[in-house]
Parts: C-alpha cells; sequence; structure tokens
C-alpha cells in the first residue's frame, strides 16, 4: 500500500486532527485570523466524552477569507460549496481534500445576527490557545463555546452539546452565556437551543427557529425564511431561489459534477415536488 493510500485510509478522528493543524499552518504562514470550532477545538467538560467531528470547523475573519480560500486551494482543497448554497444562513462554505477531507469555513455563525466582522472580534477578544495536533490553534473560551454549541444544536434540532453547554453550567455561568448572546445579537437562537423560544414570537427569525425545532414541510421552510430575510431585496432573492436547483448539494450527492440533463430532471423534480405540496396544504385548509 503506498504513502498515499495509508493516509487517505487513517482513522477519520486522526485526520480531523491533523487537518486542523495543516489548516493553522496555512493561516499562520499568511497572518489570517481564524478560530477552530467543534470537534478537537472543544475545551475539556463541554461535550460529551468520545464524541468526534468529521471534518474541520474553523470560524475566519472575514476580511481574512480571500487569503484563506486562496491558501486551502493552493495545496489541493478544492471549493465543493459557495455560501450561497452552502447552507439557509449563507454561513459557510465546503472544501474537499482527497486527503485531509472536508473544511467548512464559516465567515459567521448560524444565530448570530451581529456584523460578522464585529462577532469576529468579540469571539476572539477572549480566546485561548489548545493545542491539536501538536500546533497552537486559537480557539473560543468557555463561555463562547457554551453559546457556539448552543447554537449549533437549536439549529440541528436538538443534541446532547446542551446537557454539557448549558444544563451543566452553574447560574453565573450561564447568566455569562446570555451576556454574550445580547451582545453578539443571538437572543432568539439561544432561546431556541435552551428552550425559551417562546418568549420571541413577535422576533422576524422566531419562524425560522421554530421550523429547526420542531421540524415541517419544504413549504414552512421557505416561509420560515422569507419571514426571517431582512429587506425587500433579500426576499427577492430567496424567492427567486426557491424552485431553483442547488447544483453544489447535487454535485455532492451525485460525487461528480452533475450533467445538464441530471439538472433538468431535478428540476422538473423540484417543481413537481412544489407543486404536490401547495396541493396539498391546500386541500387540507
Amino acid at each position: 500500500m503506498t504513502d498515499e493510500a495509508d493516509g487517505r485510509t487513517a482513522p477519520i478522528a486522526a485526520r480531523v486532527h491533523l487537518a486542523h493543524a495543516v489548516v493553522q499552518k496555512l493561516a499562520d504562514d499568511r497572518d489570517i485570523d481564524l478560530l477552530h470550532l467543534k470537534g478537537p477545538a472543544v475545551l475539556p467538560g463541554l461535550r460529551a466524552e468520545g464524541r468526534h467531528s468529521s471534518d474541520v470547523d474553523v470560524l475566519v475573519r472575514p476580511s481574512h477569507l480571500a487569503r484563506l480560500a486562496e491558501a486551502l486551494e493552493w495545496v489541493g482543497w478544492e471549493k465543493r460549496t459557495d455560501f450561497s448554497t452552502g447552507s439557509v444562513f449563507a454561513h459557510a462554505a465546503n472544501w474537499w481534500h482527497d486527503d485531509w477531507g472536508w473544511v467548512d469555513v464559516h465567515v459567521h455563525w448560524p444565530g448570530v445576527m451581529a456584523d460578522a466582522e464585529e462577532a469576529f472580534d468579540v469571539l476572539s477578544r477572549t480566546s485561548v490557545m489548545l493545542p491539536i495536533a501538536h500546533r497552537d490553534c486559537r480557539v473560543p473560551d468557555r463561555v463562547s463555546q457554551r453559546l457556539i454549541l448552543v447554537l449549533h444544536s437549536a439549529r440541528s434540532g436538538g443534541t446532547s452539546d446542551v446537557d454539557h453547554a448549558w444544563i451543566a453550567a452553574d447560574p453565573a455561568e450561564q447568566d455569562a452565556v446570555r451576556r454574550l448572546a445580547v451582545e453578539l445579537d443571538a437572543e432568539v437562537a439561544l432561546a431556541a437551543g435552551i428552550g425559551e423560544l417562546e418568549l420571541h414570537r413577535s422576533h422576524p427569525t422566531y419562524r425560522l427557529w421554530k421550523y429547526f425545532s420542531d421540524g415541517g414541510s419544504r413549504t414552512d421552510e421557505w416561509r420560515a425564511r422569507l419571514a426571517a430575510a431582512s429587506g425587500p431585496r433579500a426576499k427577492a432573492r430567496l424567492a427567486t431561489a426557491v424552485l431553483r436547483v442547488n447544483r453544489d448539494h447535487l454535485r455532492m450527492e451525485l460525487g461528480r459534477p452533475p450533467t445538464r440533463a441530471e439538472i433538468r430532471d431535478r428540476q422538473r423534480l423540484r417543481v413537481r415536488r412544489a407543486v404536490d405540496e401547495l396541493a396539498r396544504r391546500v386541500k387540507r385548509s
């Protein structure tokens, strides 16, 4: 077996640790501000023992994004999803490397409504150094990590992270998380993660976090996203995207770039499903 094959069959946890270190080396060489999130970047006691990540998550200072993207691609990472297609929150883009796996590059964290550059400053001002694969990596402090993990849980429909990051925290620690959420304009997302969402029924993002908490149909999701979109332009862009095929996601599903015929087929399927769902809603009402 070749060295290349050995590297590609390395245990996922080991590969993720090493990939964190590789990304940090790239950042150090180019003076890029990064915060490492989740996985091996989580401080002790904030997550269940034995829980591992399958990819690398980093938050980059938004003004340094172009330098990081260039560095990743220089060593062989390939961009697979853009920010506009990566998620509902347009918060991250995904890069793939045949040896190092996935890197999710975030410019903001879902649920944080503050300006992305200012939010990075807030999260980095109390950050600490944590060795990952023998490379010093900067990670958010314990209060910030508690908030980040709870927000991730809220977006994921609930995870065990809340038990460690919130329920196990003492009142003083929970108060510190609440104060940070206010500073980052993340109060609604925090409420969704800790079971207090109904206190924010009048907020524009209430429907969106309700959808993530309780689930629902695609129509429910798009209605929630339209309600949360800020301003006419954002709502118009979202409305035009409702029936458009997400080519990045289709490529990830197929494992290769889709053909024109496959895009057309998926477009017809998307429209048919939307029409069927609307018909069912009309019939129920």
